[in-house]
């Protein structure tokens, strides 16, 4: 590293950099050292406090140590058929033939995961599983497992800094080559620019590869299972300005149990490892409505069905004094409450007083997961070379609805294929990527690195909120096209408002903490601004019933014509255009294709009880 003190800029120059601290970059930064590669990784959060230690319920694997029967083709195809058929097969076979290795991965590292009295590793139940696949740490196995990945980064010395803000991707266009304009334009990423916030100083990253790792975007919605500073999108915008597509933004996944009292909790998730361990749901009536909706499977049913049977409920008046419904365990004894879901209890008792042994739970849908994002493909490359990515931010995955205990999984997989990949790709990069302080000087005019990538606008939060009760009103659970159509009419409005009103820091400006403060809430307003206009714009091109999309107007699903991926592009006449396209998705071939066709909707079966 070093530092051009005339213009406050740390420089550093990495064989490759990695965005992100959670499960997914630790793991690609862990994958590209062992590798050979020198590797940087930054991060907005603090080292070991990543978004993945919210991540309560446990990571899957058809590992059958509890159920024999299952196997990695019955895993992919219930994660198929929850997604409602628009994942990728290919990656959801990778993700599932690679998740025992995961999990024995981490166990060797030191995963204290449950085991049973004999030894083996327990597997609870998650929503839309045919066996028990769901390997834990009592209900905080996020945690456990960035544990795990800190002490295996730690152990080989990878660099990490946290606080830093990244602004801007720095990517290479090649012009010449292209003159055509049907003819996409050649890029290459370069390294990335942004702000330490702790030291209050303009940082610049020069690599070969970059890994983006940077998590979701529910926190576009105010009801969020995330916390208030992460995931609203930020490394969607990055790679999307940089040129990258994004694809399937509408699949956004509302989770069936959030708190919804007292108000500083709304939205904090109970974890689905609640139901799996025999929770029920019941409405003001005491009646367990699931029986209604999803008879085979009540509480265990898919994630989209018990979201939507809750909303209704408290829509038709069954709802609970703080507009939720009721979680009840109090058939389990304290001490396996204790043993199976330590954090839960804790949770509850400390912020609500409920002890949940004796008294049941008040929860409602919390915006959860994102199973849209960057367009990518099985090797996690994007179309600019050099540039890759894990974790939340990417899609075709989950399809339109995520299996619990799939999320923890993908990260692991596919930041181990990310890593491996992005150090593959600068071993046959060639020439140095490293510069002086003189030659930054060269270089940062080239990449326009100017204080206009530091703006910010009057009262960020005001405009925050803004966008958050669009989203909540007219983007929902339950979507239509007359509601759709007046939320994209007011995201356009903001977007417009919003660029009216960005001025450009100096630098002096940047030694001030509030100013700072103000130049990250601005960041996430121009990041949700994006992520919103795509959710809204594929909400309205997708007229059916599919997963998390559910729309009054198109209630039923329509495989003749929308068994399709809806793709967001950047419009490189204007730079400011967002155009869409669809794409069919691909017929699933291979050992899937038999147990896919032979199966239905998942139904439970416990081989051992």
């Amino acid at each position: 590293m070093t530092e051009d003190n005339n213009s406050q800029i740390n420089y550093y120059c990495y064989d490759v950099i990695v965005i992100g601290g959670g499960s997914a970059g630790l793991r690609a930064a862990i994958e590209a050292h062992d590798r050979g590669s020198a590797v940087l990784l930054i991060s907005k959060s603090k080292q070991g406090d990543p978004h993945t230690v919210l991540a309560r319920g446990g990571i899957n694997a058809a590992i059958g140590s509890m159920d024999p029967k299952d196997n990695w083709m019955i895993h992919a195809s219930d994660t198929l058929i929850e997604g409602e058929h628009i994942a990728d097969y290919e990656r959801v076979e990778i993700l599932c033939k690679s998740a025992p290795e995961a999990i024995n991965e981490l166990v060797n590292w030191g995963a204290r995961f449950h085991r049973e009295e004999d030894g083996r590793l327990t597997q609870r139940f998650f929503g839309a599983h045919t066996y028990r696949r769901t390997v834990f740490y009592e209900d905080w196995t996020g945690d456990e497992m960035i544990r795990v990945l800190m002490r295996q980064v730690m152990e080989r010395k990878i660099p990490i800094i946290d606080d830093i803000y990244v602004t801007k991707l720095l990517v290479e266009y090649d012009h010449a080559k292209h003159v055509e304009k049907s003819i996409p334009i050649r890029c290459k990423i370069k390294g990335a620019v942004g702000i330490d916030i702790r030291r209050k100083q303009l940082v610049k990253f020069d690599c070969k590869s970059l890994i983006l790792a940077t998590g979701g975007y529910t926190r576009v919605y105010s009801v969020s299972s995330s916390r208030n500073y992460e995931h609203y999108g930020e490394g969607i915008e990055l790679a999307y300005e940089a040129g990258v597509d994004l694809v399937d933004m509408e699949m956004v996944q509302f989770h069936p149990t959030g708190m919804v009292w007292p108000q500083n909790a709304l939205g904090t998730l109970a974890t689905e490892a609640i139901r799996g361990e025999g929770g029920i749901l019941l409405n003001s009536r005491n009646e367990r409505f699931m029986k209604k909706y999803y008879p085979e499977r009540m509480e265990l049913g898919p994630r989209d069905v018990v979201a939507r049977a809750i909303f209704n409920e408290i829509a038709e008046g069954r709802g609970t004094p703080h507009k939720g419904v009721w979680l009840d365990v109090t058939d389990l004894s304290l001490n396996k409450i204790l043993d199976r879901l330590p954090t839960m209890y804790k949770q509850f008792k400390d912020i609500a007083g409920v002890d949940i042994s004796r008294e049941k739970m008040e929860v409602g849908p919390t915006a959860h997961y994102s199973m849209g994002g960057l367009s990518v493909d099985f090797n996690c490359k994007t179309k600019v070379e050099g540039l890759f990515a894990a974790g939340e931010l990417i899609s075709q995955i989950h399809g339109a609805n995520r299996l619990g205990g799939n999320s923890l999984l993908d990260t692991i997989v596919f930041g181990k294929i990310a890593g491996r990949e992005a150090s593959i790709f600068e071993k046959q990069t060639h020439g140095s990527v490293c510069d002086t302080p003189s030659e930054l000087k060269k270089q940062e005019k080239a990449q326009n690195f100017q204080m206009d990538d530091f703006m910010v606008i009057n009262e960020p939060e005001g405009f925050r909120k803004e966008i958050q009760n669009t989203m909540d009103q007219y983007v929902g659970i339950v979507r239509n096209a007359k509601n759709l159509q007046k939320g994209l009419a007011k995201i356009l409005v903001l977007k417009d408002k919003f660029k009216s009103q960005l001025r450009i820091l100096n630098q002096i400006e940047l030694h001030d903490d509030y100013n700072i403060k103000n130049l990250i809430a601005t960041l996430e307003v121009k990041s949700s601004l994006i992520v919103c206009e795509a959710i809204i714009k594929s909400a309205l091109m997708r007229e059916e019933s599919r997963g998390a999309h559910f729309r009054t107007d198109f209630p039923s699903i329509n495989n003749d014509t929308w068994r399709v991926n809806i793709y967001c592009t950047k419009d490189n006449s204007d730079g400011t255009k967002m155009t869409l396209y669809k794409k069919n998705v691909k017929e699933v071939k291979g050992p899937i294709e038999e147990v896919i066709s032979s199966q239905v909707k998942a139904v439970h079966n416990n081989e051992s009880e």
